[in-house]
C-alpha cells in the first residue's frame, strides 16, 4: 500500500446490543468523565479524514459529536458485520478503520501500524499474544464479500475475516485493545 499520504476513513462501531453491559449502550458509558466513545473519537479523529458512526439506538446522543451516524438496515442485531455492511458505502476514502466504540486505549498511530502491516492485502487485523483483535483497515472493495456473508447468514465477523486471509498486524502492547465488554467497574481497565 502506498501511503505516502493516504485518506483514510473510520467506522466506529456502536451499535450492540450490550448484552454483556446490562444492556446499556456501551458506547456512552462513562469513563474518566467522558462516554467511551468520545476517547475513540479522540485517539482517531487526527488519523482519519472522516468518522461514521454506526448505531443502532441512541442516535441524537452520537449525532451529537458532528459525524455521520448509520443504522444497521436490520431492526435485529446481526453484528458488527452487518454495522460495517451498513456503514461502509457512507464512507468517501477507499481505505477504512473499523474499531469499536469500547477501546479507549487504541494507539495514536494504529492506522500508521496497521497500513504498514497490509503489503498487497485488502485486509489487515491487529493482533495480541496470537488473539485477533476487532481493530480492522479494510478496503472498501470487501463491501460485496460482507454482503454475501450476511446473506448466507454468516454473521460471525472474526470467521469472515479468517475467509479473507487478512495481513496480521502484531502487537505487543495488550493495554491498546483492552475494552469494556463487562458491567464491570471501568476503574479495572
Amino acid at each position: 500500500m502506498d501511503n505516502t499520504n493516504p485518506q483514510f476513513s473510520c467506522i466506529i462501531l456502536a451499535g450492540g446490543e450490550g448484552k454483556r453491559v446490562d444492556g446499556r449502550d456501551k458506547g456512552l458509558i462513562d469513563f474518566k468523565g467522558k462516554p467511551l466513545v468520545n476517547h475513540v473519537i479522540n485517539t482517531v479523529k487526527s488519523q482519519a479524514s472522516e468518522i461514521v458512526i454506526s448505531a443502532n439506538r441512541n442516535i441524537k446522543e452520537y449525532e451529537a459529536y458532528g459525524y455521520r451516524v448509520v443504522s444497521d438496515s436490520t431492526e435485529r442485531y446481526y453484528g458488527p458485520l452487518a454495522g460495517i455492511a451498513a456503514a461502509l458505502p457512507f464512507c468517501r476514502n477507499e481505505w477504512v478503520l473499523i474499531i469499536p466504540c469500547d477501546m479507549p486505549f487504541l494507539p495514536v498511530d494504529i492506522i500508521e501500524k496497521l497500513s504498514a502491516c497490509i503489503a498487497d492485502r485488502d485486509l489487515c487485523i491487529a493482533e495480541v499474544n496470537g488473539r485477533l483483535q476487532l481493530v480492522l483497515l479494510i478496503h472498501k472493495s470487501l463491501l460485496p464479500s460482507i454482503e454475501r456473508s450476511l446473506q448466507d447468514n454468516q454473521l460471525r465477523l472474526m470467521q469472515w475475516v479468517k475467509s479473507q486471509q487478512p495481513a496480521i498486524c502484531p502487537f505487543s502492547e495488550e493495554h491498546y485493545f483492552k475494552n469494556f465488554n463487562h458491567a464491570v467497574n471501568l476503574s479495572s481497565l
